[in-house]
């Protein structure tokens, strides 16, 4: 579905534009919901060896807040900046991450997996609602943004509790 054709691009600059469904398979095993497809244009070309494929991506995310596990949707606009080279294995474990190996045979190069982890990689590692987000009692679990629970808090054991019977004579 991902994919240019290398014999295009040993002609010319090649653009390509796709749209991914929200519930495509490449997104199983992500946790990802995406709340529309992902939409992502990308011109190729050739870069010595290699290639280089740059362009944007756009989608919008639901995710769950935090503090309170309410529903927060994310716009996701971000640039896509992928370099493929024909790498050997040691190079492979060297450039991981960096550098995206170009099939040494075959007619196509496929972006899936390093689209997939490109977005993987600019989810926000945590979101929350709102700034002044109160979160979820850890008590009783009433959303705290919501209603006013009558709670008190633990007065649990802490690290510094030895030195409450300490005196000095």
């Amino acid at each position: 579905m991902l994919k240019l054709s290398l014999a295009a691009l040993s002609r010319e600059e090649v653009h390509a534009q796709w749209e991914i469904p929200a519930d495509h398979p490449m997104w199983e095993n992500t946790r990802l919901e995406l709340s529309e497809p992902l939409h992502v244009e990308v011109f190729a070309h050739e870069v010595g060896e290699g290639v280089l494929v740059r362009g944007r991506m756009r989608t919008v995310l639901d995710l769950s807040c935090r503090r309170c596990l309410t529903r927060v949707r994310r716009e996701i606009d971000e640039p896509v900046d992928l370099l493929f080279e024909p790498l050997t294995g040691e190079e492979r474990d060297e450039l991981e991450g960096e550098v995206y190996p170009l099939p040494m045979r075959g007619t196509e190069l496929d972006l899936s997996e390093s689209l997939r982890e490109q977005l993987l990689l600019t989810i926000p590692e945590y979101v929350i609602c709102a700034e002044a987000c109160r979160g979820l009692c850890p008590q009783c679990g009433v959303d705290r943004n919501q209603a006013t629970c009558e709670c008190t808090p633990e007065q649990g054991s802490g690290p510094w509790d030895a030195l409450k019977n300490f005196t000095f004579d």
